[in-house]
């Protein structure tokens, strides 16, 4: 997913986080990418995740950049393994696993 020949469909599907590495930033605990470039994100926990639902774009060095629920646009490094998928920016990281 980093770099050349990453498609917008390499991304498209639900998926289920996994990890978030301690980070404070409250993260779906699942997470839709759809093809159209809008997202769907279901909360965990009590507070409204950073991703609720919005727009997202795939950009050409394999980063993927997400508007978030504040109507921020944060711009995440990708990192694709089987079926794991980390997103990282700054200190944070989160990790999802791809759902059937």
């Amino acid at each position: 997913m980093n770099g050349m020949g990453f498609s917008i469909d390499e991304l498209v599907g639900r998926w289920r986080r996994v990890d978030d590495g301690g980070s404070p930033t409250p993260y779906p605990q699942e997470i839709e990418f759809f093809a159209d470039r809008t997202y769907r994100g279901t909360r965990g926990g009590t507070r409204r995740p950073v991703w609720d639902e919005a727009s997202f774009d795939v950009l050409r060095d394999g980063s993927v950049r997400i508007r978030t629920a504040d109507d921020r646009t944060v711009t995440y490094s990708a990192h694709r393994a089987g079926e794991l998928l980390t997103l990282a920016a700054g200190d944070d990281r989160v990790t999802y696993r791809r759902m059937p």
